[in-house]
This record gives structure tokens, sequence and C-alpha cells, in this order.
């Protein structure tokens, strides 16, 4: 009778340490502050299409991992992709100046192709976009080019004790720097003018 109870205090054991838990958390863009320098511009462009076409499906972002590599926390946004990008561009280019839903010159059309975040001994997040713009009134390509961006973070809760808005955070902050490098970028901005 005592080697059953062993038995399953062991199982129950492994079972608690081995199982993965889905954690929803929220991606966040901060637009630029008034102390920030930005490079402001006349609103001419609206924003389309954002196709995620990342591996990962739906809204997952990643994975926290204990010591043996095995996935304990699995992260999901609490919104798509897609949606939670396209918010961000609309932040971003609102901030600029350059967001016109109306009466725009340009449309940009973003492809996600990564964004995902993953805990092990440390915090890394990637986030690659490609953003296309084509003329309205014409329909031609006027710029494409990929962004990519990525963050690290050392954290000292690692494994079980690991928080997942800590990770949120560093997958948001790959996020806004991927868009913060396209809407800045010297060739959309010649574009645009």
């Amino acid at each position: 009778m005592n080697s059953y109870i062993r038995l399953f205090i062991i199982g129950f054991i492994t079972i608690l340490f081995t199982s993965c838990q889905t954690y929803n958390v929220s991606l966040t863009y901060s637009p630029a502050s008034i102390g920030q320098r930005i490079q402001k511009g006349s609103p001419v462009i609206k924003i389309g299409a954002i196709n995620d076409i990342r591996k990962l499906r739906g809204a997952e972002i990643g994975k926290i991992r204990n010591e043996f590599g095995i996935a304990i926390k699995s992260i999901n946004a609490k919104r798509p992709i897609a949606e939670i990008t396209k918010t961000a561009f609309t932040h971003a280019l609102q901030s600029r100046n350059l967001l016109n839903e109306d009466s725009a010159k340009y449309v940009l059309n973003a492809d996600i192709l990564e964004f995902q975040c993953n805990q092990y001994s440390t915090q890394n997040a990637e986030c690659r976009i490609r953003v296309h713009v084509y003329n309205v009134k014409s329909g031609r390509l006027v710029f494409s080019q990929y962004f990519y961006a990525t963050r690290t973070k050392v954290s000292p809760n690692v494994t079980y004790w690991s928080k997942v808005d800590e990770i949120a955070g560093v997958a948001s902050e790959a996020l806004q720097e991927a868009i913060d490098r396209a809407v800045d970028d010297p060739g959309l901005r010649k574009v645009l003018q």
C-alpha cells in the first residue's frame, strides 16, 4: 500500500511541475511622448490590411520553460496579433501626424512574419514585419521593406516563479521597436513627402 501512495505522490508532483498552463496577456504600444524627438509629417497615409502569417497559431506568442526545457506556461495575447499590430501602427502614425483615414494618398499594408517571446534563462522577444506602401490612385507599390527588432532581458524569476506580465512587456517593446523603425524609416518618409 505504501508503494502505491508514493507512486501517486510522485506522479502528482510530476504532473504539477510539467503541466503547461495558458496565460492571456495584454500587449501595449506607447506613442512617443512630448519629450521624445520624433519627426512629424503630413497626414497622407491610411492603414490597410495587416496579415498575421507567423508559424504560431492565433494569439499565441510564446512559452516559459523550466530548467529541463519543458514548457510550463504558454503565453497568448488577449486579442489577435494582427489587430494588436494594426492598433500599434495607428498610434504610431497618429503620434507622427501621418495618419489620414479619409483622403489618404497612400495605404500601408503589413505582414507579421515573426512575433514571439520565450523564456528559458533569459526573456527574449522577436518581431519581424514586412511593410508595403501603395499609391491609392494608381495601386502602384511605392515602398517595401522588412523591419526586425529583438529584445532580451535577464529576469531573476525563472521557471515556476516567472511572471508572464514581465515577458509580455519584453514582447511589447520588440513590437514597438519594429513599428517605430518602420514609420520612422527615411525611405518611407521620402516617399510620403
